[in-house]
């Protein structure tokens, strides 16, 4: 709650707040984030709560924070510090990115973006035909228009920012900052 202008359950449950919240928070990442992280850690503590254990623990993106919590690599408070942190970072940065997802192998994408490197990145590998690219809005179009033409499936992704592009950079040095100031420990889950 103190990372946030507007409590969560709030912004989650508007028609239960206690205090006016505005309409679609929830769409804008500063609050997308700490969700995501808030359910995933839920979901871990109640399997864990029923007696399942799990062997390893793995993630992308906020799921990569979640795990490291569960895991055990820092407090629940310094995961929330960090989620909100890179949210609220996120959030600040200009809206002029876009991602999408692409059914090619991540070699054939990974050689689409070649030219583009300055400005579009490899987001995720989802599966061996399952790729997502981020980045400076007008160069993933292009990309995409290149894709579409040679009847690959391309499917633009609703998200506020280019996650995982380039268009973070600006946000690196103040996360770091931060994630500098918390306290990490040996993962107690093979991470």
């Amino acid at each position: 709650r103190p990372h946030l202008e507007y409590a969560l359950l709030d912004v989650l449950y508007p028609e239960h707040a206690t205090t006016p919240v505005p309409a679609g928070l929830i769409d804008e990442t500063a609050y997308t984030q700490p969700a995501l992280f808030a359910l995933e850690y839920a979901l871990a503590s109640l399997w864990q709560s029923w007696g399942i254990q799990p062997d390893v623990m793995l993630g992308h993106s906020v799921g990569e924070y979640a795990a490291a919590c569960i895991a055990g690599v820092f407090s629940l408070e310094d995961g929330l510090r960090l989620i909100a942190t890179r949210g609220r970072l996120m959030q600040a940065l200009p809206r002029n990115g876009s991602m999408l997802a692409i059914r090619a192998d991540a070699d054939r994408v990974a050689e689409a973006i070649r030219a583009h490197t300055a400005s579009v990145s490899l987001a995720a590998v989802n599966g061996p035909n399952s790729v997502v690219i981020a980045g400076e809005s007008q160069a993933v179009q292009a990309i995409g228009e290149l894709f579409t033409s040679q009847g690959v499936e391309v499917r633009a992704l609703t998200v506020s920012h280019a996650f995982h592009s380039p268009l973070m950079e600006p946000m690196l040095a103040e996360f770091a900052t931060v994630a500098a100031s918390i306290t990490y420990y040996p993962a107690r889950i093979a991470i």
